[in-house]
C-alpha cells in the first residue's frame, strides 16, 4: 500500500454514488433504465423486476442501452425474476451492457424466459 511517508494511506477517491433511473417505455410494456445496477441500486432494480413479474403481459421489455454496469447480483436477480414468470411469458432485454449478456450466457444459458436483443 502506498503512503505519503507518514504511514498514512492516501485518501480514497470515490466517484459520485451509483444511480439508476427507470421510466416506462412508450408504446409497449416495459421500462427504460439508465445508470448502474450495483449494491447502491439493488433496491430499485429488484422493485422493477418484481413489478415486471406481477404484470400479466406476455412480453416485458427491459431497455438497458443506457445502463453502464450490472453486477453479478443484479444479473442473478434478473434470472431469478425470469424463472418466476408464468408459462408463456418472457423478458426481452434490449441492448444490455456486454458483461450482462456474457454473465447470462455463462450462468443461465438455458433460461428461455430471457431473450437478449442487441439490435
Amino acid at each position: 500500500m502506498s503512503t505519503d511517508g507518514t504511514g498514512t494511506p492516501p485518501p480514497c477517491e470515490t466517484g459520485p454514488p451509483a444511480r439508476l433511473t427507470v421510466r416506462p417505455l412508450d408504446g409497449r410494456r416495459g421500462v427504460r433504465a439508465a445508470g448502474e445496477v450495483g449494491l447502491a441500486t439493488h433496491t430499485i432494480w429488484n422493485r422493477v423486476l418484481e413489478q415486471a413479474v406481477r404484470e400479466g403481459e406476455g412480453v416485458y421489455y427491459l431497455e438497458l442501452s443506457e445502463v453502464t454496469f450490472v453486477d453479478v447480483a443484479g444479473a442473478g436477480a434478473l434470472a431469478a425474476a425470469a424463472e418466476r414468470l408464468p408459462d408463456g411469458r418472457r423478458f426481452v432485454v434490449h441492448r444490455p451492457p456486454p458483461a450482462l449478456r456474457r454473465v447470462l450466457e455463462m450462468f443461465w444459458p438455458d433460461l428461455s424466459t430471457i431473450e437478449v436483443s442487441m439490435s
